[in-house]
């Protein structure tokens, strides 16, 4: 059984066309080899799959389901059954499909062998294409019916089949062969190969493939044998022919499948004959077109023979120069030039003839003496045996083109100078990034002449080189898209290392066809732009963290208030030696300092009332030398050296003091490991040379305080950021990001400047120049005594939004006596003032409240009386209110937070003026 099964797996092989063989649930079975070959699948993707889902569901095909879902079960075979597809491997194809069930026998499942022919080119040739070729192929049968199987499957496809023994003697033909060749069983079967119909198959291109190729190669495919039989008339035939060993000691048998292609020849020759008929029709028309053609150009086309004589030329070569056709072929072509040209025309053609072409510009002479700019382009002219027969040539009317190129050449002349005259850099580049053409101000910009980049250098050559790679693809990206690009900025290297910021214009430059020939623009120099854009943000950041200060400044004012007004009043009603008391006044100070630094806050943000009076910058200095001892640790060395001579400067100290905090935090925070800490102080002299590294030049004399450590330093980049808002280079929960900030915030508005000195690893220098002042008189003046809380009678109206603030000045002022009248925003002070403008002798008003300011409430109340008394209270000076403007309104303002005592002393201060 396993020699038969390969027997009629030999037989599918061998057939041509495409067979199939399903089991019952329309699982495929078997495959012919030429399925796979034909709709372009592999085995493992094909058998055991249901015939549905072969190529991802490709063979989901309606009239398939039909033929073997509904047909076959009924009728058992069926041939010629047209399915039209399209495949996505193969495209759309039309097919006839043979089928046949077969029992396989008693209480074997049947199957279902399909045999596949393609005819799609037939189709074709039907229509008028007229091509076809049939694929046929063969499928065997089950191994438990194999010969029964074999027989169907012989029988199932459409082309001639036979197979023939070790002798040659036909074992099997199948029904085509009996049908196409009109002979019967009887006189076939068992009989030899060549004595078939009388004879008629010794046919020695036939021998020669049975008994010369096949034993030689065992298979041989598309072997054209033409004969005449008597039967059918001349045929001319393909054979496929196998040579199949049966098994062991068996003799082998040689299967022989035949396609007819006599009308596909018959029509290959027509085709051939129609092709020759029409390719002379064609050259015909060819040649009375390229006449047409000749005569419709308007440039000079001519055929000279070797002497320079004419042989041919068009219309336009006689409506051009005047002469007649007659004139023209008695004429050489040197006949039609200046006299001063013809030897270079003549020397054009000697080279044509020498070397295959050429080109020569000319003038030609009319018939009636007029001069004509001509282009000509002359070349060898070869008859099909390669043999020089003449010289051709063309010429083209150039008059207009000089003219242009005359005016291109002053146009580039104007361009050239307005190039070279222009303080931005014009250039172009190839579309590998090489210079064509540079402007001279590359030069100034950039330290390079034009000719030593032109054609040498690229652009991305000046960007930096750790940039280089990513701007360069950047760019190139950029050239691939053809885009047009403004505006775009970029860093460039300057022949002397330093970096030159520039903005670039740029658009591409396309052939006739859209390629891209390379781009030009302009480049501008903005490195100082950018320098100035730069410390504009730096100021804008500077403001912005201000505006968030003062905010916050104001709203803890408020709280900070509270706490100082009751602690002030639980303090006062303990007695001097007890113990709450003294808590009282521990937290009275921790107010204080909270106070104090909510202030330092408002300096940064340039909305407090800073304390200007003449300080010492020395005993600043000394003064917090235990402090700053104890604040950076014992493992840090801590020297002070101040100056040999006081430092007057106008200053508010606590400011000062809170700058020298910041820097010596930082330092301790940079030397770990230990190091030395040195805060000096000194006299210094400024010129222009020496504030050349500052922000503004001030000359004059400075008290320069220097705060340097030896802790791990900061690169260049990190110098230009820590006085940012925000930023840090300490760890989560280490540090704010404002210190540095605000103490630049404090030395600008004392009109200081800061400079910081660094490099990796080798620690850090803070200088601090600050203008000295000369007042020297007030420094050690003592403090005026404080004035005495005196009590009062007056009605007072107090406008607060906060209501614990509001409660506490209420507390305060009717505890001495006044009587009060509270209001919680703008507009309800206002309401309650015209109520009770009779009696309400002074205002004490916020500044900041909702739905109206405390200025605007001032400016209400005072149109209705314009002798009332105004005290304004905040946490910051607004730029609403000016000094200017409480003088002249006779108004007052008091800074929060404030003590009780203050805010009484104010008041009646106020009232008794």
């Amino acid at each position: 059984m396993t020699q038969l099964r390969a027997y009629d797996e030999s037989i599918i092989n061998t057939v041509r066309e495409p067979l199939i063989v399903l089991d019952q649930d329309l699982r495929v079975v078997i495959v012919s080899r030429s399925f796979y070959e034909f709709f372009k699948v592999k085995p493992e993707e094909t058998v055991g799959q249901h015939i549905y889902n072969l190529g991802n569901k490709q063979w989901d095909i309606p009239k398939l389901r039909e033929l073997l879902e509904t047909i076959l079960p009924e009728k058992t075979a069926f041939d010629n059954y047209e399915v039209e597809h399209d495949f996505a491997t193969i495209g759309r194809r039309i097919m006839l499909l043979n089928a046949r069930q077969i029992e396989q026998g008693m209480g074997k499942k049947r199957i279902i062998l399909l045999a596949i022919e393609d005819i799609t080119e037939r189709k074709k040739i039907e229509a008028g294409l007229e091509k076809t070729r049939n694929e046929l192929a063969i499928i065997k049968k089950s191994a438990d019916e194999a010969h029964e199987f074999a027989d169907s499957v012989i029988n199932t496809v459409r082309e001639p089949l036979i197979s023939l023994d070790q002798d040659l003697r036909v074992v099997t033909v199948s029904r085509s062969f009996y049908e196409f060749f009109k002979v019967k069983p009887e006189e076939t079967v068992g009989q030899h190969i060549y004595d078939l119909g009388n004879k008629q198959w010794d046919i020695p291109k036939l021998r020669e493939l049975l008994e010369t190729i096949l034993p030689e190669k065992t298979a041989f495919d598309n072997y054209e044998v033409e004969h005449d039989f008597a039967t059918i008339g001349r045929r001319i035939m393909l054979l496929n022919a196998r040579q199949i060993e049966q098994g062991m000691g068996k003799k082998r048998i040689i299967l022989l499948a035949i396609e007819d292609i006599t009308e596909r020849k018959e029509m290959e020759a027509h085709l051939e004959k129609t092709r020759r008929e029409l390719a002379r029709n064609r050259l015909k028309e060819e040649e009375k077109f390229i006449e047409n053609a000749l005569n419709t150009l308007q440039d000079v086309f001519f055929v000279l023979d070797l002497d320079g004589r004419f042989i041919r030329w068009n219309k336009t070569m006689s409506s051009v120069t005047g002469y007649t056709d007659r004139e023209i072929s008695w004429k050489k072509i040197t006949d039609f030039f200046r006299e001063d040209e013809k030897k270079r025309v003549f020397e054009a053609i000697l080279k044509v003839i020498e070397g295959g072409s050429a080109s020569v510009d000319a003038i030609v002479v009319t018939k009636d003496g007029r001069q004509i700019a001509y282009a000509f382009s002359v070349s060898i002219l070869n008859d099909v045996q390669n043999k020089t027969v003449g010289i051709t040539g063309v010429g083209r009317d150039v008059t207009e083109r000089n003219k242009a190129e005359a005016a291109i050449r002053k146009s580039e002349e104007r361009f050239r100078q307005i190039a070279e005259s222009t303080k931005e850099w014009i250039w172009e580049v190839n579309n590998e990034g090489f210079y064509t053409y540079s402007g001279n101000v590359v030069e100034e910009m950039l330290g390079y002449k034009p000719e030593e980049i032109v054609g040498k250098m690229r652009f991305f050559d000046f960007f930096p080189a750790d940039l280089r790679e990513q701007m360069k693809q950047d760019a190139l990206k950029s050239f691939a898209q053809k885009k047009i690009f403004k505006k775009h900025i970029n860093a460039n290297v300057h022949r002397d290392g330093s970096i030159v910021i520039l903005e670039k214009d740029g658009a591409p430059i396309l052939s006739d066809t859209g390629d891209l020939i390379g781009y030009r623009g302009i480049d501008v120099d903005i490195t100082i732009k950018q320098h100035l854009e730069s410390q504009l943000r730096h100021a804008q950041k500077m403001e912005a963290i201000g505006t968030l200060a003062g905010g916050i400044a104001h709203d803890f004012n408020n709280i900070l208030n509270v706490i100082m007004g009751y602690g002030a009043m639980v303090a006062d009603t303990l007695e001097a030696g007890s113990p709450a008391r003294e808590n009282m006044n521990e937290v009275l100070i921790a107010a204080d300092r909270a106070a104090d630094l909510t202030r330092r806050l408002l300096v940064f943000s340039r909305k407090d009332i800073v304390k200007i009076m003449p300080v010492d910058i020395n005993k600043i200095i000394l003064g917090l030398k235990k402090m700053l001892a104890r604040i950076i640790g014992e493992s840090i060395e801590f020297n002070i050296e101040p100056a040999d001579m006081p430092l007057p400067v106008l200053a508010d100290a606590g400011q000062i003091e809170q700058i020298l905090m910041n820097l010596a935090v930082n330092s301790k925070d940079a030397m770990r490991e230990g190091g030395r800490l040195t805060i000096s102080a000194g006299l210094v002299e400024v010129d222009d040379n020496y504030l050349a590294e500052l922000e503004e030049k001030r000359p004059g004399q400075y008290a320069l305080i220097t705060v340097a450590d030896t802790g791990h330093g900061m690169d260049k980049e990190t110098q230009k950021k820590i006085f940012e808002p925000f930023f840090t280079t300490k760890g989560v929960g280490e540090g704010t990001g404002l210190g540095l900030a605000i103490s630049y915030g404090i030395v600008k508005q004392h009109n200081g400047y800061t400079n910081v000195y660094s490099e990796p690893e080798q620690g850090t220098v803070f200088k601090i120049y600050l203008p000295l002042s000369k007042d020297t008189a007030s420094l050690e003046k003592d403090k005026e005594a404080a004035a005495p809380v005196k009590h009062g009678n007056e009605t007072v109206l107090v406008a607060e939004d906060d209501a614990s603030m509001r409660k506490l000045m209420t507390i305060v002022l009717e505890s001495f006596g006044y009587n009060v009248i509270a209001a919680v925003d703008g507009e309800d002070a206002i309401e309650k003032f015209m109520k009770n403008k009779e009696r309400i002798n002074i205002a004490i008003l916020d500044m900041i409240m909702p739905k109206k300011t405390g200025k605007e409430v001032g400016e209400a109340i005072q149109k209705e009386n314009a002798e009332i008394k105004i005290l304004f209270a905040s946490g910051y000076t607004m730029d609403i209110i000016k000094d200017k403007e409480l003088a002249k309104t006779g108004s007052d303002f008091i800074h929060k937070p404030f003590r009780p005592k203050d805010l009484l002393i104010k008041v009646r201060e106020i009232l008794d003026r």
